[in-house]
């Protein structure tokens, strides 16, 4: 038998714990090729946990390349093992509801391969140079048109090419720094690398509340010294929207007081509600607007593209900033990208992908309304994240079940501004497909259900 130390009340969940201390004695060369383990049934009793907790962890070993299970035989230390990094990536479970990466068959996996023999026949030698920093000029002006059909007003000058909306919102914090800004003021829960991101330009970070009037009331208290960053649409991690008239009410203040707005619309494309909220960059009295936007999240997952629309007495400080960090993005990915735009592809991928949000995101909701009317969530009007909240169950707890049952999904404490604990996960939708939905919401229901 084997001794596996667990700490039961770690935010760690026990199948990971047995994970990771088996892979430690495995590349440690306490457990040798070739050595049999205890079965799922007897390491479960051993260990005084439940025997799905044991299998995954072994399921988990096995898909690493650590462990050989064999049909009547028993479970091996693999006899081939080579010692290597622990990924990162261990710990994936069968049903991904943690991650924003899109499944397959939303991604036009056709048409990129399409569009890359034609840009190497048609651009040559010139797809593999340096581009311009700020970006190619054609993919600058075909961003300026794609913003137009969202109403939003820009100069292809102010416009720069970013790998994904997270570069984008580095090199927005150094640009204002440049600019005298000392603050950033992020919601009580948000995108959590933005906390990190902030520290590492030097900004102090604190914290408005999530609700629409909290945000309101506290832009009345900011300066020219201060930035507000703001993800207003399908909002990272609880999907809230902030209305039409609560987006002109933080502009007005905006413009009266002098801060600067970072606007996050990384998710402001997969709009599927009945009703339309503009951007904050389409609005009047936006002049203190930087605009982050990608096709990343659920088209172009593996080429990191995404562009800023910069106020034009930021544009300087953002070019210089950009200049001094990555520099320019791939030329082949921006070729790319803009052929992608140029021939009209981008609009049908994202309608399919609205429907698809739609469909998966109504099944999602319905089934865990159906299963446990204890739950506690608002339907949101686009995007791909669900924020369910159990009241007086923590937040570790709902994860670690969920994960026991074979689904992924975030715990609340992540997305806190203070890393409190609390009693709501975020699901994302963009993994799984409808029957995958189905399965997962089942699985959700099962776990949560039990001991209610």
């Amino acid at each position: 038998m084997l001794e596996i130390p667990l700490e039961r009340h770690s935010e760690v969940p026990l199948y990971r714990q047995i994970t990771n201390h088996l892979v430690r004695m495995i590349e440690s060369g306490s457990l040798v090729g070739g050595t049999r383990l205890p079965g799922t049934r007897e390491l479960a009793a051993e260990l005084g946990v439940s025997r799905t907790t044991a299998k995954l962890a072994y399921d988990l070993l096995e898909g690493e390349g650590y462990i050989d299970i064999r049909e009547r035989r028993g479970t091996f230390v693999a006899t081939r093992f080579s010692r290597r990094p622990v990924s990162k990536e261990r710990g994936k479970l069968p049903f991904d509801m943690a991650s924003g990466v899109p499944s397959p068959e939303l991604v036009p996996w056709e048409k990129l391969s399409a569009l890359s023999r034609k840009v190497f026949g048609r651009y040559g030698h010139a797809v593999l140079e340096a581009a311009p920093v700020p970006g190619l000029p054609a993919l600058r002006q075909a961003l300026v048109r794609h913003a137009a059909t969202r109403g939003i007003p820009a100069r292809w000058e102010n416009v720069f090419v970013t790998s994904g909306v997270q570069q984008g919102l580095f090199i927005s914090f150094q640009a204002l720094v440049s600019r005298g800004v000392k603050t950033v003021w992020v919601e009580d829960l948000t995108y959590p690398d933005v906390l990190s991101m902030s520290c590492s330009a030097g900004l102090k970070t604190k914290a408005v509340p999530l609700d629409e009037r909290g945000i309101i009331d506290s832009c009345g208290g900011l300066g020219c010294s201060d930035a507000l960053y703001l993800i207003p649409s399908f909002q990272n991690p609880t999907g809230r929207t902030i209305s039409h008239e609560g987006r002109k009410a933080i502009l007005e203040i905006a413009a009266r007081r002098g801060f600067w707005i970072i606007e996050d619309d990384a998710y402001g494309e997969l709009r599927y509600g009945e009703q339309s909220v503009p951007a904050l960059r389409a609005l009047e009295s936006a002049e203190r607007v930087i605009y982050l936007g990608s096709f990343s999240q659920l088209l172009f997952p593996g080429l990191r593209q995404g562009y800023a629309l910069v106020p034009e007495e930021m544009a300087e400080d953002f070019r210089e900033a950009l200049s001094h960090s990555a520099g320019a993005v791939s030329s082949l990915v921006q070729y790319l990208v803009s052929g992608f735009l140029e021939e009209g592809c981008l609009e049908p991928c994202l309608e399919r992908a609205r429907a698809a949000m739609s469909v998966r995101m109504r099944a999602l909701a319905e089934g865990l309304r159906e299963a446990l009317n204890c739950l506690v969530f608002e339907v949101p009007q686009g995007g791909i994240y669900l924020w369910v909240t159990m009241p007086a169950v923590s937040d570790e707890s709902l994860e670690q079940r969920a994960a026991e049952a074979g689904v992924s999904v975030l715990s609340g404490r992540r997305f806190s501004f203070c890393r409190e604990k609390t009693s709501s996960v975020r699901l994302s939708i963009s993994r799984l497909g409808g029957p995958f939905i189905k399965e997962a919401t089942t699985r959700l229901a099962s776990a949560w259900g039990k001991g209610l």
